[in-house]
């Protein structure tokens, strides 16, 4: 039975993807260069990186496979967290389910068909990433095709797959509590927990303490590091992955085995035991589910007024005024958006608070400048993800009732621009934040002090700007008005598409400040003068590549909104 369903999904799939009309051509010959460009960034990023941190620094083997677990590590929670959100939709809030619940399909055959049918769609980009970066990362070490392709079967797709796995284990686990003490108490208990859990691992394992010891025990680094006992850390599956591929890049490839075997026969015994909770459990936990719905839901009481009311007096003229009621209500209606936002804000949080604690006592220009460069692209692709999960989506998710905002006597212009400013009013100020912890470590000269700070602040105002309007643009121009889950619209085929052109941007963005940066830590640590009259241009730039693309993305916005959907 699941195959058979399986194979008519696929068919499905098939048929509704293959589209012969001219636009959905182009379209589709967009999507693929776009696709080519980014997947051949990663590989020349991965390639890029590896010979940087091998050859032009004191980076050896070991503790760059070190820095690759910490990456593996904030994959795996991001592929997790992600799972538990997307899942909870997937599992418990599609018509599919509700549709084959009423056919002679077992419970568990439904859970694995929609656990795969989640999995897959959600993980497509991340499969080839992670491919692109292990091939640039393997030809450092002139790996051969097969060497890849074990390494990818045998490892990273087991990897991830682990973290759907307790990801869907964990969520099963949110439904049978929610229904004995409440939703919102087990969330507040995750939130707290897995804040806990990614403290400790970062306080545990602080990237800026490994690299100062790489000055204590030159050139032994390796040996050093190899009978430094990782303590606790050694139990999870990120270190694993990273001592695979260590031993591996050594030659040593018998060693690299028995972490691959464990981390294998781990991923199997966790799909044995989701499967066996399913087959217990999945069908009440849909019960639960619906109680839990229903539990939400507020009897209307006309006494109490909620400070949204639609009763209450507003500082806006009328049209504004039901618009911004009408975003917050469908925001907070939704379960799944402002949990995945508490989610992405904890997240963020978490992030600003340790870069601003970082202390580099390692007075070394090329890892200061890298690890600038690194926090700046983190922080730039934090608000990518942010823009596409909440902005991509919000003229899609109108559905098939937009004709009643297309009827009503408001122009469209204001429609699209009051979704852009709720938008850019979520997306700023958490860019800004982002930017102003990040640079605190690097204000040390005090003469440049403000100098960076502010770069940073100028270039968060108008990354954000060009993300907000880019997604909210591009998202009006894919949207599809039958998709009413909002996590679905943000990982389609033209969201997709919409995150790597603004990766492309963010490169851009990086490039434009390389030059300035790399002065400035020149100045900090060579003693050189600053021509400031660099840090000028770099913003010019930015600011004339950035409203170009925001005027862009209103223009095709603007167009979309008029258009008959």
């Amino acid at each position: 039975m699941f195959f058979h369903l399986f194979y008519y999904k696929l068919i499905s799939f098939l048929k509704t993807a293959v589209d012969k009309r001219a636009v959905s051509v182009v379209r589709a010959l967009a999507s693929f260069l776009v696709f080519l460009g980014f997947a051949y960034s990663a590989y020349t990023f991965a390639f890029a990186a590896t010979r940087f941190l091998l050859e032009h620094t004191r980076t050896g083997l070991y503790l760059y496979h070190t820095f690759i677990s910490m990456l593996l590590f904030v994959l795996f929670i991001a592929v997790n967290l992600g799972n538990i959100i997307v899942s909870y939709s997937t599992l418990y809030r599609s018509s599919e389910v509700n549709f084959l619940l009423t056919k002679p399909v077992s419970f568990t055959t439904i859970f694995a068909l929609k656990f795969f049918d989640n999995f897959f769609y959600s993980s497509t980009t991340l499969f080839v990433v992670a491919f692109m970066a292990l091939y640039g990362y393997g030809s450092y070490f002139g790996y051969p095709w097969y060497l890849f392709a074990g390494i990818m079967l045998f490892v990273l797709i087991p990897f991830m797959f682990l973290s759907a796995c307790l990801a869907v284990l964990v969520l099963m686990a949110i439904m049978k509590l929610a229904g004995k003490i409440g939703f919102r108490k087990v969330m507040a208990g995750l939130f707290a927990l897995y804040f806990f859990f990614i403290y400790l691992f970062f306080d545990s394992s602080n990237p800026v303490t490994l690299v100062e010891k790489i000055n204590r025990y030159y050139p032994n680094v390796d040996a050093y590091f190899l009978h430094t006992a990782p303590g606790i850390l050694e139990y999870l599956p990120n270190h694993w992955v990273a001592q695979c591929l260590f031993y591996v890049a050594r030659g040593d490839v018998v060693h690299a085995l028995p972490y691959a075997g464990f981390l294998l026969a781990v991923t199997i015994a966790a799909f044995s035991i989701l499967i066996y909770v399913a087959d217990r459990y999945y069908y009440r936990s849909w019960l639960v589910s619906l109680e839990v719905q229903s539990a939400t839901r507020k009897i209307y009481d006309q006494a109490h007024r909620h400070f949204m009311d639609f009763r209450s007096r507003s500082i806006f003229p009328s049209q504004i005024e039901v618009m911004i009621k009408k975003e917050f209500f469908s925001f907070i209606r939704e379960a799944s958006q402002w949990i995945h936002l508490v989610v992405m804000i904890i997240l963020t949080g978490l992030f600003a608070v340790s870069v601003s604690n970082i202390n580099l006592n390692l007075h070394v220009m090329d890892v200061q400048m890298l690890t600038y460069l690194v926090m700046f692209v983190f922080g730039g692709f934090m608000v990518s993800s942010l823009a596409l999960r909440f902005v991509f989506p919000m003229i899609g998710l109108e559905g098939q009732t937009f004709w009643a905002l297309r009827s009503s006597p408001m122009n469209g212009r204001k429609i699209f621009l009051i979704k852009f400013l709720l938008g850019f009013a979520l997306i700023l100020p958490i860019a800004e934040y982002i930017a102003i912890a990040s640079n605190i470590p690097f204000m040390s000269l005090p003469a440049l002090r403000p100098l960076l700070l502010w770069s940073g602040v100028f270039t968060a105002f108008w990354m954000s700007l060009t993300m907000v309007a880019f997604n909210l643009g591009f998202g009006g121009f894919f949207a599809n008005y039958l998709e009413r889950n909002p996590i679905r619209a943000a990982s389609s085929q033209g969201a997709t598409l919409t995150f790597l052109a603004t990766l492309l941007y963010l490169i851009a963005v990086v490039t434009s400040i390389l030059i300035p940066v790399s002065a400035y830590f020149e100045t900090l640590f060579r003693f050189k003068l600053l021509d400031r009259n660099l840090f000028l241009i770099a913003g010019v730039l930015i600011a004339v590549l950035s409203s170009f693309l925001s005027f862009i993305g209103f223009l095709i916005g603007h167009r979309s909104i008029r258009r008959d959907f």
